[in-house]
């Protein structure tokens, strides 16, 4: 495994076209909240199956072998079988950043994109902070070199039923917000013709910017095309 894995920009269409984009994450160490109960198998209301593992399990059974993880009978094999001290040091980097998020991997219509979501809480709020990573082999060089990670924000909320509710960011809210020029907060326009916001600021200041936006009277602030509901399958408890 390589750390030098990018965004597949024309792979993952569906969940950045329309949200917010971030050069640094949305969480700081100590906001890190990390829950088993979002361990396991679900699928989505747009009929994907979303596989959620932690993190520390698929990197140390898979760091020389292939990114994508190994499932026996449907279910991740969890054997550890890389020790730590083994791992190279660019590895052992990702592994101390990256050792309390989830590893999600997304299947529909024989697809797949995934992603490291590292939780975290702001005011008793439950947030995702997502990246995606390639699982791809025939990526061509020219492409990759000219592809960068971004993060984005993640609204997760557990339903009385047990089914969970995921929101992202959306760019049309906050696109308004700086028109308006009601938030100030840094950021550079990008895109093919300066279409598209990407979030410059520090993981400080973003989540002041978060404390800010959940506290607004907006009552469609968490309005988005990018959502799904997650239900969990049965026997992946």
């Amino acid at each position: 495994m390589k750390t030098r894995n990018l965004i597949i920009a024309l792979s993952l269409l569906m969940f950045t076209s329309c949200v917010v984009k971030s050069l640094n994450p949305f969480y700081t160490k100590e906001t890190i909240s990390f829950d088993e109960n979002f361990i396991g198998e679900w699928e989505d209301s747009k009929k994907g199956n979303w596989k959620v593992i932690k993190f520390e399990n698929v990197f140390l059974s898979n760091a020389k072998k292939n990114w994508e993880p190994k499932f026996v009978n449907g279910y991740l094999d969890n054997k550890v079988e890389i020790s730590k001290k083994n791992l190279s040091k660019e590895d052992k980097k990702l592994y101390a950043v990256y050792k309390d998020s989830y590893y999600i991997l997304r299947e529909n219509k024989n697809k797949k994109v995934a992603f490291i979501a590292t939780p975290f809480k702001i005011n008793n709020q439950t947030f995702l902070d997502f990246i995606p990573i390639d699982i791809q082999d025939n990526i061509d060089n020219l492409l990759e070199s000219h592809t960068i990670y971004t993060h984005s924000l993640v609204k997760y909320d557990l339903r009385n039923n047990g089914e969970i509710e995921v929101r992202w960011l959306d760019e049309d809210k906050v696109e308004a917000l700086f028109k308006e020029k009601k938030i100030k907060i840094k950021h550079e326009k990008i895109g093919i013709i300066d279409d598209k916001y990407l979030l410059t600021a520090k993981p400080e200041e973003l989540q002041r910017f978060i404390k800010k936006y959940m506290a607004s009277n907006d009552s469609e602030k968490w309005e988005t095309s990018t959502k799904f509901t997650l239900s969990r399958l049965n026997g992946t408890d």
